[in-house]
């Protein structure tokens, strides 16, 4: 396998901002098409796009009873001052 071209490295770049929908459609069909055929890109984006979404998933999940409660008890104790 041939090595990351400049378009692959430029794609990386912005990758983060086409995974949160911040790039205009243009960019964002351009990554798309590249993806689509880059050996390299590809998996790099698909892995990246499902990690988002797991991080999404697991953010809206509500916290165990024992979680929360110790969670409640740190920030007391910090808030009275002891450690």
């Amino acid at each position: 396998m041939s090595a990351p071209s400049a378009e692959c490295w430029a794609i990386l770049n912005d990758i983060s901002t086409y995974l949160d929908g911040e790039l205009d459609a243009t960019a964002c069909a351009a990554i798309e098409v590249h993806c689509s055929t880059c050996p390299h890109c590809a998996p790099i984006v698909d892995g990246l796009r499902r990690t988002v979404g797991l991080c999404r998933e697991a953010g809206s999940a509500p916290l165990p009873d024992e979680v929360r409660a110790r969670a409640r008890e740190g920030i007391r104790r910090l808030l009275e001052g002891r450690n």
